[in-house]
């Protein structure tokens, strides 16, 4: 009896036996643990589970677990051979003596192991990836007939303090084999603003070209921004590598400063939808990207007949289904900028679903799936802060916005979408105040034809 007692919370059976001071030795620390984790739930369970993506908080509690389950096993010991006489012992005592310790080092071990996987999240998600992001410029490819400038060695600029303007490019890629290439077919800039306590959402269509460059000059025609990096890597003129110029890049369009990226692909995205049971999204319209006019539908990429239909309304899709509501656009009435819109819902729906309880189980699965689908260079030990601070801006507060309408001048002969870009500058205005990078300058000249 005094050894479950123990197991139940240390200290007790040595109450139980009549040995106080033996009890508050056992039972104080186990109570300054539990109110350590009480503190640190204090903002929920989400915001927990984003400490633990901090690898020296991962460690500390790695370390507190393993101490608080070795102090349990001494605990039920001591409980068991001090509580009875040893003659007086039977072998089924003993049996459950071994069951009590057995389920303290497998219950220990499990917490351990969900502990070291967030642990090795630090080097695994928040590093670069060159399978994910066209980092290197190799030598250029005389096919373009240019040559690129020296790569920009700038030192790396502070990261924002907690309780300032902080923007992050997110980006899709798909890197199929059969692509050839990396295409960064997402491209959307999120960006939160304490002031208002409010996030903006800016999605910048694929296909555009003839765009402004950051550094100076116009796109060509035949450059789609989607395909910049591997572009550059292949020899187009940048003073950056081939990523870092994307980033730039939507820096200048958007007219605000991004300061972190995060780069997912398209097979992690199944994934992750999977991982945390699917996503509940609110279907505007629907869709059906079926057969027609020598259109063979859409593309499950997988070997399956082509089509993918979805009635509007509320729906649950899994991850093979949420990825064709983001990937189609061959609809009556959708186009690349409605499925913008939809990402941008996705991506709002999908961190509500991690947020809920339930998810922090999930989280060695999470993290595995982020680690090889995932790269970004936002700092792991500000993520529980930002989470934080997201789950407290009201949903009115959300301005979502994809670049069509006003935005968007027409096709070129190429086929490539292009923008009045000198309109998305007085959205940048409008959108981050004072922030924009277009504030108190002029607007940038019309590169596609009259605006």
């Amino acid at each position: 009896m005094a050894a479950l007692l123990s197991f139940l919370w240390p200290g007790l059976g040595q109450l139980y036996t009549g040995r106080r001071r033996l009890a508050v030795v056992f039972a104080l620390p186990a109570a300054l643990v539990l109110l350590a984790l009480i503190y640190q739930m204090r903002q929920g369970v989400f915001v927990f589970g984003a400490r633990l993506l901090n690898s020296d908080f991962a460690l500390g509690a790695l370390v507190i677990v393993v101490l608080l389950g070795v102090w349990r096993v001494v605990a039920v010991a001591h409980a068991f051979v001090t509580g009875e006489a040893l003659e007086a012992r039977r072998t089924l005592e003993r049996a459950a003596l071994a069951a009590l310790v057995a389920v303290i080092v497998v219950s220990h071990s499990a917490a351990g192991y969900m502990l070291w996987v967030t642990y090795e999240a630090d080097s695994r998600v928040f590093a670069p990836r060159s399978d994910l992001i066209v980092s290197a410029t190799p030598a250029p490819s005389l096919a373009l007939g240019v040559t690129p400038e020296p790569t920009s060695t700038t030192t790396p600029e502070p990261t924002p303090a907690i309780g300032s303007r902080v923007t992050i490019l997110f980006n899709g890629v798909d890197s199929s084999p059969s692509r050839g290439e990396r295409l960064y077919d997402t491209i959307m800039v999120v960006s939160y603003d304490p002031k208002t306590n409010s996030v903006q959402m800016v999605s910048i269509p694929r296909d555009i070209s003839n765009f402004p460059l950051y550094y100076g000059g116009t796109a060509p025609a035949w450059l789609r921004i989607n395909a910049l990096p591997t572009d550059v890597s292949k020899g187009f003129k940048s003073p950056d590598s081939p990523y870092p110029t994307l980033v730039k890049e939507a820096q200048y369009l958007v007219g605000v400063h991004i300061d972190y990226y995060a780069v997912m692909d398209l097979g992690g995205f199944v994934k992750m939808v999977d991982m945390v049971g699917g996503i509940d999204v609110n279907n505007p319209s629907a869709i059906c990207d079926c057969a027609y006019d020598g259109w063979p539908g859409y593309d499950w990429m997988d070997g399956s007949p082509y089509g993918f239909y979805l009635p509007a309304g509320p729906q649950h899709l899994d991850g093979r289904h949420a990825l064709a509501y983001v990937r189609s656009r061959h609809s009556a009435g959708q186009s690349d900028f409605t499925r913008q819109g939809r990402q941008q819902q996705v991506l709002v729906d999908l961190l509500h679903k991690m947020a809920q309880p339930g998810q922090l189980l999930n989280l060695p699965n999470l993290i595995d799936t982020l680690g090889s689908s995932v790269t970004t260079s936002f700092p792991a030990d500000q993520v529980a802060d930002y989470v934080a601070i997201g789950e407290n801006v009201p949903s009115g507060n959300f301005k979502q916005v994809v670049l069509d309408g006003p935005y968007f001048w027409g096709y070129l002969g190429s086929g490539a979408a292009c923008l009045n870009y000198n309109k998305v500058a007085v959205l940048s205005r409008e959108l981050f105040g004072e922030d924009s990078l277009w504030w108190g300058k002029a607007d940038p000249a019309p590169t596609c034809g009259t605006a």
